[in-house]
């Protein structure tokens, strides 16, 4: 990867940022989660709030059905949350087997629809009960793993073969198996993160690179498909929270950073992998 520009500020005087998404439009979503809103970027740079969750939300995520899909770490939604539109929203998914889940950060869609989400909320190094899920279409909650310390980022290999997991208080991204029948492996750890802190929001590039926001370390880290760190980004900021590709060809990725509360953005001389969300291959 090399920079094909300069980064650039899309928009600032924020606090808590998070959760970059792209809608077919080429409107950017995107979270200021202290504020418990989400906010929305039109192409030409206006931004407004879509919807206040009165949460905590997190990751952002387009269904192919065009709904926007929210995973929120608040008080009184802990999961998933589905807003159409319309700004019309109602809870997916809040509890698992009866108890509450923590609080879910970051979410991705496959091919046949199913969404595989992270549930952090406060866990950590010394209280690792974080959990990995997998929502299912036929509206299935099942728990993939447990006892992770702060499990953050999720993204998929454009394959499906695979599924990527930050986690970060132990400063690794760890990789599950799907298998062909849908079975989802053991967690096998792909890649370490370096200190402070550690891996954060993640978006696949095309050419099967991961680019992992790093957050604590002011920059975007670039691993290869066997785990090994091969570049960097640098971000204003040391708060680095989440990445995605989108505008032109997808060659623009764009980073929140809590720190300096600004999104920022830096064309690529590589596209971003199209996501299963029904547009954004086109």
């Amino acid at each position: 990867m090399t920079a094909a520009g300069e980064m650039i500020v899309l928009a600032s005087g924020f606090d808590t940022l998070e959760g970059p998404a792209f809608d077919r439009h080429g409107n950017l979503f995107f979270v200021d989660w202290e504020r418990h809103s989400i906010l929305r970027r039109t192409p030409d740079g206006e931004v407004r709030e879509f919807y206040n969750t009165s949460g905590i939300p997190a990751g952002l995520a387009f269904h192919p059905d065009g709904s926007l899909w929210v995973a929120d770490e608040g008080e009184h939604i802990h999961g998933l949350l589905r807003i159409t539109p319309d700004a019309e929203a109602n809870i997916i998914v809040n509890e698992y087997q009866g108890k509450p889940l923590n609080g879910a950060n970051d979410l991705v869609f496959d091919k046949d629809g199913n969404v595989y989400f992270s549930d952090p909320w406060e866990t950590s190094a010394a209280n690792p009960v974080g959990g990995f899920y997998r929502y299912t279409i036929d509206g299935e909650l099942q728990q993939l793993d447990t006892g992770l310390a702060f499990p953050n980022g999720v993204a998929l290999t454009h394959d499906g073969q695979f599924v990527m997991l930050a986690e970060t208080y132990r400063d690794r991204i760890l990789r599950y198996r799907i298998d062909p029948d849908g079975a989802v492996g053991p967690r096998e750890v792909w890649a370490n993160t370096s200190q402070p802190s550690g891996g954060d929001g993640m978006a696949f590039a095309e050419d099967g690179n991961l680019y992992v926001a790093h957050h604590g370390a002011g920059a975007v880290d670039i691993f290869d498909p066997t785990g090994k760190q091969v570049g960097s980004i640098s971000v204003p900021g040391k708060s680095t929270t989440n990445c995605a590709f989108g505008g032109p060809n997808r060659k623009t990725l764009v980073i929140t950073e809590c720190e300096t509360g600004s999104l920022y953005a830096i064309d690529l001389d590589v596209s971003g992998q199209p996501l299963h969300d029904g547009f954004s291959g086109k």
